[in-house]
């Protein structure tokens, strides 16, 4: 492992179908991909990342059992992440995440629980990438909580993506002030992009403008190989490896290493 500081980075939306889960699976297999060691924490009820990743959570331990052991006792999270590839390992979630969420509220230390499972196996990684909840609840404040970045999809065919990127930047700046001081937006990525579209042409180079983003230079394009990869349990990288998605994501995570890593 290098001598480096390990990077934890949450992909997280205030809204679902902008690309948010399928950004986290890919942003991990390109890393890995290019020789990262990389845990991918599913950290939404739906288990929507696990599932992609061709995970049957249904009976599986999840990482409702790491968080519940954090608020009873010492539990060895290497015993719950599933290996995908030699440097991509997964710790999956289901819907029993609801049910923790509310438990959780009424927990001293609430907001440190992901921060405090991740932390005896961070030396193991170079990466890990929290797939969070499209809402600003206690579980995305663990995951911002236990980050040092955030990466933001927006859609290109919704200006309105704006609006909820405003409440999501004021959850950001919250954590900030009163929990994680070194918390940083790493940058913003447009996902779905039709080029023939005239109108995600315009909303994206008005979003593209707007002195609040940093966007990353890679847009997403819209793929119906990669609503197939999600159905078959595969990344875009193995589904359709030389395909304009997967180059894509190949693009945005350059951009994202070279981002974290000349810090």
């Amino acid at each position: 492992m290098e001598d480096k500081k390990m990077k934890i980075i949450s992909v997280t939306t205030q809204k679902g179908g902008v690309g948010k889960t399928t950004s986290a699976i890919n942003i991990s297999a390109a890393l890995a991909e290019k020789g990262k060691k990389v845990l991918l924490v599913d950290l939404d009820p739906q288990g929507n990342a696990s599932i992609g990743c061709g995970i049957d959570n249904r009976g599986t331990d999840t990482i409702v059992r790491a968080m519940q052991a954090d608020i009873n006792g010492n539990f060895n999270l290497n015993d719950l992440a599933i290996t995908k590839t030699k440097k991509f390992a997964v710790l999956p979630s289901n819907i029993e995440l609801s049910n923790l969420e509310l438990i959780l509220v009424s927990v001293i230390g609430r907001e440190g629980v992901l921060k405090r499972i991740l932390e005896p196996i961070k030396d193991q990684y170079d990466y890990i990438i929290i797939d969070t909840l499209p809402s600003l609840g206690i579980l995305t404040v663990n995951a911002f909580t236990a980050s040092d970045y955030v990466i933001v999809p927006i859609l290109a065919k919704d200006y309105y993506s704006l609006q909820g990127y405003d409440a999501l930047m004021q959850s950001v700046e919250l954590t900030k002030r009163c929990i994680n001081p070194n918390l940083k937006v790493l940058g913003e990525v447009i996902t779905m992009y039709d080029g023939r579209n005239k109108n995600d042409h315009i909303i994206s180079e008005t979003i593209r403008t707007d002195e609040r983003t940093n966007l990353f230079n890679t847009v997403i394009p819209l793929s119906t190989k990669a609503a197939e990869a999600t159905r078959m349990g595969k990344t875009i990288l193995e589904h359709d490896s030389n395909g304009k998605a997967a180059m894509a994501y190949r693009n945005l995570t350059d951009e994202i290493l070279m981002r974290t890593e000349e810090e």
